[in-house]
């Protein structure tokens, strides 16, 4: 549903300061569960009329803003004995769309007991809830061949049988989205293990973190590269302005990769990557969990507890502030010398039957030209890089795409 698809954001510098006080940034999280802990930890009565200067802050700002005010976000508990799930068509403007129904006969909302809520599952809550069964591949065979009423009675056989087994009957909370008065099914969590690390606090303490680290390393500036996002999902790149020497690969900078996925498998995670190239352009390089070098990500997941998540905020130095040895490592990648290889490795692994990036032909006609197997013909496979980041796909592929340009670059693929 296109409601739910990530967007990217139009950076346009005509439409943005680059400016954000912190009290304004911080009215994103208003009512959320953990404000008062991001003001302990940020000290934000007494940082409140500072500005933030990051490049593009203010544009990011008003996307999530507007999620927060259009889509309204919830959870309620329910017992399987309760959920009836089914397939539902209807005809809109002569199309077939076909729907995956919960219909919650009976879920507690706070703490008032409801009846006959009726919703569309959107992200993976469909699989998640087959997944109980161990029935998602034979479940989603009987929808794809059109056997949903099949399915259903298998469904149903469960349910019946959580009326009086324990064990079948698990009680879960049910992670809602309520948009232009449709309900959504958006997650299936934990009833006490889930702790909620949305878009919204992600972005604000990012900010934060980003703004908190500026004021400790004099002369730092920061520009947002890239950023998409949905009512669930964030995905920044955050680089930089200052570009070093890296030999052959140019000039790089060091960048942030902040995301979150606010579902039942989620998690938020600050990655230390490298931006290659120009400020304005360029392309990443995303290096694996764990460098020879230093611990360069920090992944925090939505079951763990605030108090074990908020001291991690003040210690994100091995994420913010990329060494020198990492540019020396790179200067010293014996594959360099052969950069043809590289790129008919790159064009192998795009143009792979099982790849998702196969049937993308703008992408594969820009790695097609070979480059002469010398250091100095490098630049021109950066450029290809540089050419591929520049395309209009969508977003997970993208990620995709450089993680197989960054492992084959770094690592030899």
């Amino acid at each position: 549903m296109k409601e739910f698809y990530q967007k990217t954001v139009a950076l346009d510098p005509e439409q943005s300061t680059g400016k954000l006080k912190v009290s304004k940034l911080c009215e994103l999280i208003d009512s959320h569960p953990y404000r008062d802990e991001i003001y302990k930890t940020f000290k934000i009565e007494d940082i409140k009329d500072e500005i933030i200067c990051i490049d593009f802050i203010d544009l990011i700002f008003k996307k999530v803003k507007y999620y927060n005010e259009n889509y309204k976000r919830y959870s309620i508990f329910s017992q399987i004995k309760d959920i009836d799930f089914f397939e539902e068509e209807k005809l809109i403007d002569g199309d077939i769309q076909r729907d995956y129904i919960f219909n919650f006969e009976e879920y507690v909302d706070i703490d008032e007991v409801k009846n006959n809520l009726k919703t569309i599952a959107i992200y993976d809550s469909k699989n998640t809830f087959l997944d109980g069964y161990e029935m998602t591949k034979y479940a989603n065979k009987l929808f794809k061949i059109r056997e949903s009423g099949l399915a259903r009675i298998n469904i149903q056989h469960f349910k019946e049988k959580a009326k009086t087994n324990s064990k079948v009957n698990k009680h879960n909370s049910y992670r809602l989205v309520e948009y232009e008065n449709i309900v959504y099914l958006r997650g299936i969590t934990s009833i006490n293990r889930y702790f909620e690390y949305g878009v919204d606090f992600s972005f604000v303490v990012s900010m934060l973190v980003l703004h908190q680290n500026m004021k400790k390393e004099v002369g730092l500036e920061y520009v947002i590269k890239s950023a998409v996002l949905n009512e669930s999902k964030l995905d920044l790149i955050v680089s930089e302005k200052l570009l070093k020497d890296a030999g052959a690969f140019g000039k790089v900078s060091t960048a942030i990769k902040i995301s979150t996925n606010d579902l039942g498998q989620g998690s938020l995670s600050f990655s230390n990557i490298l931006n290659v190239g120009k400020v304005e352009k360029g392309f990443f390089i995303y290096r694996r969990k764990y460098s020879d070098i230093e611990n360069n990500i920090e992944r925090i997941s939505h079951t763990s507890k605030p108090e074990t998540v908020f001291p991690i905020f003040n210690n994100l130095d091995g994420v913010l502030n990329t060494s020198q040895a990492f540019i020396d490592e790179l200067n010293e990648i014996k594959a360099i010398k052969t950069p043809d290889e590289l790129r008919v490795k790159i064009l192998a692994k795009i143009k792979s039957p099982k790849s998702s990036l196969k049937d993308i032909t703008k992408l594969s006609d820009i790695f097609k030209r070979k480059i002469d197997n010398e250091i100095s013909s490098f630049a021109k496979l950066l450029n290809m890089c540089e050419k591929a980041e520049e395309l209009e796909i969508e977003y997970d592929l993208k990620d995709k795409l450089r993680y197989i340009i960054s492992d084959i670059i770094l690592y030899g693929g």
